[in-house]
């Protein structure tokens, strides 16, 4: 009946005991409290939608759902469940909403499944993909240390190191009735009260390990939170990374850099500026672009967490926060075994060693604007258009990768120009008209 309903596009007559058994099944099928228990009872499509992973991977990840030890037994996992928690990392929908959709008896039980979900990864899925149990550092260099970050950051390529990016993440919470606790947990930058974790992750995108969450007030900066999880050591990070080992991190680790560097760890950082220095160096620009290369590579994995599971995108309620370094790492093992790594197109030895030689070239334009004094030069400005530089080169896409290095920026010029449409109105690019040299121009906004 279904399939004629649905391929024959004009009336269609339906006779009274079609009728009557398509209704019956349709009541069947309404009343069927097992239908959650089947994977194989929803489309590819359907169960996209509900869980980060493919029916595959989920009957993969329900053989580890090992029983969890409660007094006076233990307690089991159905596949209700697990599609239950799924459910709930992937659309961060309440338990409220998920005891409708999914026939449980109360919200309570709904809470119940999730924890017991929660207590049953822990034990065996996690450890086994995620954190520094779950890989030694000769597999991690082996399998996750690209050539192209090789080549960039180790000043002995030949040695190869454990690379890992590191950089702190949050999530919201609702205010708290503890007052201690409701000024722990306020952000001044953000403005809102939120707890955040840390992501270690490799070159290729791989997490190896999740730490936190902490609090977010001054005294747990990103800094404070790398030296506590050193200091505490609860997962042996002190013995995993070894002597020469290589940490890219943001400027907001500059209070850590002098404590790692003593303990023999190498620390990538953009540069800060000084007191009374008004911009970076050549040198010192330069190096902070061959950070900030590849740095994006753990914000990218931030963002695939909170965009695959919008559970962390929202406010998380309270019941959860105090388990949310769990559910950060259950979500980071996942990514782990069922997705895969991040590819950076074109990223090889060449390219890292064409990068290496660009940033040692002279800057001859700076040199340039300091022999002639040009920066405080008088000059004679006219506003820009087209015909003004006619012999300016058309660039080529191919030309400006070559110029970037890579395809992000690329990627972004349609963002930057849509910006520079809205400022026309209050801004303007002046060309200095009393210089007329070939390959040279003047100009400022």
């Amino acid at each position: 009946l279904l399939p004629g309903l649905q391929s024959i596009n004009r009336p269609y007559v339906i006779r009274g005991q079609e009728l009557q058994i398509f209704l019956q099944q349709l009541r069947t099928m309404a009343n069927n409290q097992e239908r959650y228990e089947d994977e194989n009872c929803f489309s590819d499509n359907e169960f996209k939608s509900i869980t980060p992973i493919i029916k595959e991977q989920f009957r993969e990840l329900f053989t580890f759902c090992d029983r969890v030890p409660q007094t006076g037994g233990y307690r089991y996992v159905t596949k209700k469940d697990l599609l239950t928690f799924l459910c709930k990392l992937r659309q961060g929908l309440s338990d409220e909403f998920l005891k409708v959709i999914f026939n449980y008896s109360s919200r309570q039980a709904v809470s119940l499944a999730i924890g017991t979900v929660r207590k049953s990864l822990m034990q065996r899925f996690v450890p086994s993909n995620i954190g520094f149990q779950a890989i030694t550092r000769e597999n991690y260099i082996a399998r996750h240390v690209t050539e192209f970050s090789n080549a960039l950051y180790n000043p002995e390529p030949n040695v190869p190191r454990a690379i890992a990016y590191i950089d702190g993440t949050y999530s919201y919470i609702p205010k708290s009735s503890n007052f201690r606790v409701l000024r722990q947990s306020y952000c001044v930058h953000k403005g809102r009260h939120l707890v955040k974790p840390a992501l270690v992750v490799a070159p290729d995108g791989y997490i190896l390990a999740i730490q936190g969450s902490y609090f977010s007030d001054s005294r747990n900066n990103d800094a404070a939170m790398l030296r506590n999880e050193y200091e505490r050591d609860v997962d042996s990070i002190k013995e995993w990374f070894q002597d020469s080992d290589i940490f890219i991190v943001d400027r907001g680790y500059r209070d850590a850099t002098p404590w790692l560097e003593r303990i023999g760890i190498h620390v990538k950082m953009p540069a800060l500026l000084q007191r009374g220095q008004s911009q970076l160096s050549i040198e010192e620009a330069n190096e902070s672009r061959l950070i900030t290369k590849t740095r994006w590579l753990v914000e990218a994995r931030n963002g695939h967490i909170k965009s695959m599971f919008k559970f962390f995108s929202q406010v998380i309620n309270v019941p959860h926060i105090h388990n949310l370094g769990d559910f950060y790492r259950i979500a980071g093992a996942i990514i782990n075994r069922y997705h895969p790594p991040i590819h950076m197109e074109g990223a090889n030895v060449q390219l890292a060693r064409a990068m290496l030689e660009q940033s040692q070239t002279v800057n001859i334009v700076q040199a340039r604007v300091e022999a002639d004094n040009l920066r405080s030069r008088n000059g004679r400005w006219k506003k820009l258009n087209q015909h003004q530089v006619p012999n300016f080169p058309r660039l080529t896409l191919e030309h400006l990768r070559d110029l970037t290095v890579g395809v992000y920026q690329v990627h972004l010029a349609p963002s930057y120009i849509q910006d520079k449409i809205q400022r026309d109105g209050q801004e303007e690019f002046q060309l200095d008209e009393l210089i007329d040299e070939p390959g040279f121009i003047r100009a400022r906004l």
